[in-house]
């Protein structure tokens, strides 16, 4: 597959192959077949279906290849930071639940939050930023999801991994198992064995992890439903419509009794987005 990068995005050519060589002796990554070193590589094709469909397509496979995507997650996270960016912080996390509030009820339902609602969706983000800020940190892929997975003989094989950081733990677990293609056939047993096996790989306290997950998902799923509203309102296709109830669903789901999270839950049954059939 070849591979150019325009001459701004030098930064992103170095960035990926420095992450390849930190991740290749822990997970299965592209090869990198030539590089000229001025823009142009050439790339292992790891094939046209990802671990997204072929997971949604056959039930019977979840199982094992979720197994083997948990223990790719737990390989990265147990490598030294090679320091290509900077740790996930609060301005990063705040940043993304602003960017959310501001796609969903800003710009799709065009119906801004009052300043009584305003103030009640930004102390509950403050406080589950500070939250999950504190969680044991490890590396993260950062995008770890069935789209940039694949089937490699017995193992998973990874893409997209540029952008590698530290950040909580249960970042890249929250990202496998609860993302857009899987929100159909997720269930908690199925998260359940997955939270399990990653916390036995990575010799850590399966219920701490277990409790730390839902307030690392908490803030990606609000965070994706501001992408998925930011493309609906850009013209990006349907499929982002589609998405979202399931996801404004989960983020319901997701929030706790907490005086925090009672503020934002008050605003989301408030204002539940009218731009979307729930």
């Amino acid at each position: 597959m070849g591979v150019a990068y325009p001459a701004e995005e030098e930064n992103a050519r170095r960035r990926w192959v420095a992450a390849r060589a930190a991740l290749a002796p822990a997970v299965r990554v592209p090869a990198l077949l030539a590089d000229d070193e001025e823009g142009l590589q050439i790339v292992e094709d790891l094939g046209a279906i990802d671990l997204a469909a072929r997971l949604e397509e056959n039930s019977a496979e979840r199982d094992p290849w979720l197994a083997r995507a948990v223990d790719a997650a737990a390989a990265i996270a147990a490598l030294p930071d090679p320091g290509l960016n900077p740790p996930f912080d609060a301005a990063l996390f705040r940043r993304e639940l602003e960017l959310a509030r501001e796609a969903v009820f800003d710009m799709l339902e065009r119906r801004p939050l009052a300043p009584a609602e305003r103030a009640g969706h930004d102390a509950w983000a403050d406080a589950l930023v500070a939250e999950i800020l504190d969680h044991p940190r490890a590396l993260c892929h950062r995008d770890f999801h069935g789209n940039n997975l694949f089937a490699d003989g017995e193992r998973v094989a990874v893409i997209d991994f540029q952008d590698l950081r530290l950040g909580p733990d249960a970042y890249d677990l929250a990202s496998l198992l609860w993302e857009r293609t899987t929100l159909g056939w997720m269930s908690p047993s199925i998260a359940e064995r997955a939270v399990a096996r990653f916390a036995m790989v990575r010799g850590i306290t399966s219920s701490d992890l277990a409790a730390r997950l839902p307030r690392v998902l908490l803030q990606r799923a609000w965070k994706a439903c501001g992408t998925f509203a930011r493309a609906v309102v850009l013209g990006k296709g349907d499929a982002y419509r589609r998405y979202l109830p399931a996801e404004l669903e989960l983020v319901r789901r997701l929030l706790t009794d907490s005086p925090a999270d009672r503020e934002f839950t008050a605003v989301l049954d408030s204002r539940r987005p009218q731009s979307v059939k729930l």
